[in-house]
């Protein structure tokens, strides 16, 4: 098989890095990939606004909306191809197609560029493997980039033909951000408000009832999925109520509530803990003597880091 193509076929393992590359330019692959030391330009901490011609790199990995953690194969950066777009008031889509180094791989008329300075190596254009993606899964603004992204038919070798199909099969990671909310979406309006947890192995999701309903509808959930503690008192529920996280895999209790304005994180006991947002904007909270609590939250993405663990506990409300 294709070097490049057996490659691009596997996750990065320590098997991975014992690939041998024996053609030209390939070299540079451990750098580029297996390390991800692609340097990204400075903008004091402040990233730009999303908007179509800029290149970005993606997460690699995600929380997504059905409450899977999803990781990519490979690091991945994208050419934004249009602009913002609401898919309610709080999350934004964007369209864009991969870049790739494996320069070897263009065809004849592949959007293609020489010019090393601009994400650190010369790249091609994917624009046959244009996807939606939520910007949330987004993470750093590289450069600017102009390409003409139309797709025009081409003559393909059999290697080249395979080299597409893998990356199309990879770029459903980017995908999936979006048809996972579309997903969840569709029965949303079965909760008052949802959150998932995740943090090392231990992922949660954890649904809300319809508040204020003497008999709220509780439809069967899936595995890994549960109600909160307050829906199995059979009280009714009102906006006073929470999602509670509280497990021996979690190092304290996380309580969330869906206000008017907003959500409502509460971290017990007090602690010192770093809540940021999906695009790293850090969020001041209060406290007393027994509890954090952060106010006037939107839906969405965010990590909250603590001195008790290494890792990083990651929620989305929903």
């Amino acid at each position: 098989m294709n070097t490049i193509n057996d490659f691009l076929e596997k996750p990065i393992t320590q098997e991975s890095q014992m690939i041998k590359l024996d053609m030209d330019g390939l070299g540079q692959l451990n750098t580029l990939f297996l390390n991800g030391n692609v340097s990204m330009p400075s903008f004091m901490g402040v990233s730009p606004k999303i908007k179509k011609n800029q290149i970005w790199s993606v997460k690699f990995e995600y929380l997504d909306y059905e409450g899977e953690q999803k990781k990519s194969k490979h690091p991945i950066m994208v050419l934004l191809t249009s602009d913002c777009e609401d898919l309610d008031n709080e999350t934004q889509f964007v369209r864009g197609c991969p870049i790739s180094p494996f320069t070897e791989m263009a065809a004849d008329n592949e959007q293609k560029c020489d010019d090393p300075s601009i994400v650190g190596f010369p790249f091609i254009v994917e624009t046959w493997n244009e996807q939606p993606m939520l910007t949330d899964i987004l993470e750093k603004y590289v450069a600017d980039f102009y390409a003409d992204v139309r797709e025009i038919p081409c003559n393909l070798n059999q290697e080249q033909q395979r080299f597409r199909e893998i990356e199309i099969s990879n770029a459903l990671f980017l995908n999936n951000s979006v048809s996972a909310y579309i997903k969840e979406l569709e029965r949303s309006n079965n909760f008052s408000f949802s959150v998932d947890v995740s943090f090392a192995d231990y992922i949660r999701t954890k649904h809300m009832p319809q508040f204020n309903l003497e008999n709220p509808n509780l439809v069967e959930l899936p595995i890994g999925e549960e109600y909160a503690t307050a829906a199995k008192t059979g009280n009714l529920l009102t906006d006073n109520d929470c999602i509670d996280f509280e497990t021996e895999n979690l190092p304290f209790r996380i309580e969330i509530r869906k206000k008017r304005i907003g959500f409502v994180i509460t971290i017990i006991p007090k602690l010192e803990v770093c809540l940021k947002s999906g695009s790293g904007e850090e969020i001041i909270g209060s406290s007393n003597t027994e509890r954090v609590v952060f106010n006037n939250l939107k839906k969405g993405l965010y990590t909250i880091a603590s001195p008790l663990s290494n890792e990083i506990i990651t929620v989305r409300l929903k």
